[in-house]
């Protein structure tokens, strides 16, 4: 065999040693280097990071944050939008409950369902006009390129120091109800004030919200999905049977006032809904929509969290919406890897290997 064949050979390795990389670590997750916690400029502790889908589908994850505060331990879940695939997306989380400096920041759990459908088109416009301000803030356009319109439009960006570190994370301020196809908007975002000084650039995503995000909740001994979207964050979802009543946490980190919106089947056209924020009726929006749904509608202060209820559900005997087990990835928990896996050795190993030997049958043929 020759040199040449023995080459050929080598880099035939070499590619079926990136093709199975790429298969090995083909997981929704968050690098250790792209996760942090620090207290913001306003004294609240902020979890920041960015979860990433190797998948070649898009997915809607769940992030579970999990904080040692002297002798309790904070945990909390947070459904985000639908990211796509091989695409991160980024996440800032506000926890007030934690009062120790020292709080310990344990790693993510991540898991996810599979999106029925991509995330909206919605694009960064890179270039001249995307720009990074003397205050540390950066302004630019996102344009439709989808053929529909998208609605509760947010940019949300990476945001690294002048060492290339992850630093920050940042969501645009702009409230974007909606954006029609082919139409071009401007958007501004703004990194915590004690990290300002330090914002080397930004990597910016931009996403239309999607109803897909849902709440799990036990109902007569059956679990049921409620669909919903918000700029926020949902958690500790539970239902009281003999109230009829949902109860949830509701979690604003942003600097601007939040919105939730609950997308409920109509069980009959006389229903009334009441919602109540920390024990105190809101004056929430109810409405329906062509497709046999009530929108329930409430703001959320900024940078709050509020206990909230909502009652007017019906009796026990009827159903909400049961869940759909079909988009549930079967091994759809994925803690976090580690950043020196042995298989991330192989783009290393095999072309060492394919030179040395190279080098070896190329001396044996000049001696």
């Amino acid at each position: 065999m020759n040199l040449f064949r023995i080459s050929i050979l080598f880099v035939g390795l070499f590619v079926i040693g990136l093709v199975f990389l790429q298969h090995a670590n083909a997981e929704v997750w968050i690098p250790d280097n792209e996760f942090g916690g620090y207290f913001d400029s306003n004294g609240v502790y902020t979890v920041i990071g960015a979860v990433k889908n190797t998948q070649n589908v898009a997915i809607v994850p769940t992030i579970t944050i999990n904080i040692k505060d002297n002798e309790n331990i904070i945990s909390n879940s947070y459904t985000l939008s639908i990211v796509d695939a091989e695409k991160d997306i980024p996440f800032k989380i506000k926890v007030p409950q934690v009062e120790s400096k020292n709080a310990i920041l344990e790693k993510p759990d991540v898991i996810f369902v599979l999106a029925k459908h991509n995330a909206m088109n919605i694009q960064v416009i890179y270039g001249t006009t995307l720009i990074k301000h003397a205050d540390g803030h950066t302004s630019g356009f996102i344009i439709n390129n989808d053929t529909v319109s998208a609605y509760g439009v947010k940019v949300y960006a990476v945001i690294y120091g002048k060492d290339g570190k992850f630093l920050d994370t940042g969501k645009s301020v702009e409230t974007i109800t909606e954006m029609k196809p082919g139409e071009k908007r401007e958007f501004t975002m703004y990194p915590d004030s004690l990290l300002a000084s330090k914002v080397s650039y930004y990597s910016c995503f931009a996403l239309g919200e999607d109803p897909t995000q849902t709440l799990s909740v036990e109902k007569g001994g059956k679990r049921v999905d409620f669909t919903y979207l918000t700029d926020g964050y949902l958690d500790a979802a539970k239902f009281d049977d003999s109230q009829n009543s949902l109860s949830i946490t509701a979690r604003n980190p942003w600097p601007q006032i939040s919105y939730v919106n609950f997308m409920i089947p109509i069980q009959n056209d006389n229903q009334k809904f009441s919602v109540y924020l920390d024990g105190k009726p809101d004056d929430a929006l109810q409405s329906k929509d062509p497709d046999g749904y009530w929108h329930l509608a409430f703001n959320l202060s900024p940078q709050s969290t509020s206990s909230v209820i909502i009652s007017g559900f019906g009796g026990q005997g009827q159903s909400l919406f049961p869940i759909d087990s079909s988009n549930i990835s079967a091994g759809q928990e994925h803690t976090i890897l580690p950043e020196n896996n042995f298989k991330s050795y192989l783009l290393i190993i095999i072309p060492t290997v394919a030179v040395i030997v190279s080098v070896i049958i190329w001396k044996k043929k000049t001696d």
